[in-house]
């Protein structure tokens, strides 16, 4: 059984995220070191109770245990950068108006283009978000 020693003033700050945070993950998190503290329960019945399984509750301790003071602690409750599905067409936004005067506003012309052109293929809903910003 692995725990994480807390000191006083890390269990009261974590003890308000926990109340004041809206962020999932880092509530998750932050009652997972709270859990782990208690020692009662086992890496297993933590990941079960806050929904992580065990490898991310082994890096999540890594990560708080590895950290030399508590700024970089309290780093480690959050969601790192660069995650999620990156944009497509912000490399070409600038000559989007041009392709759809090209197309005079057809989207299945403008997707047909953009697909050989640029080689790159989206849905219809992508590309009339980004027509209706223009």
């Amino acid at each position: 059984m692995r725990c994480v020693k807390l000191s006083e003033i890390e269990r009261k700050e974590l003890t308000r995220l926990l109340r004041t945070s809206k962020n999932s993950v880092i509530l998750k998190r932050c009652n997972a070191l709270l859990l782990s503290d208690r020692e009662i329960n086992s890496m297993q019945e933590i990941a079960e109770e806050v929904g992580f399984c065990r490898t991310t509750l082994y890096h999540l301790f890594n990560r708080w245990e590895l950290s030399t003071n508590r700024i970089d602690r309290f780093k480690a409750l959050r969601i790192g950068e660069g995650r999620g599905a990156k944009p497509k067409l912000d490399s070409i936004k600038n000559e989007l108006p041009e392709i759809f005067k090209k197309c005079n506003g057809k989207v299945y012309k403008i997707l047909q283009m953009l697909e050989i052109k640029y080689g790159i293929t989206v849905c219809r809903a992508t590309l009339r978000k980004y027509l209706n910003n223009l």
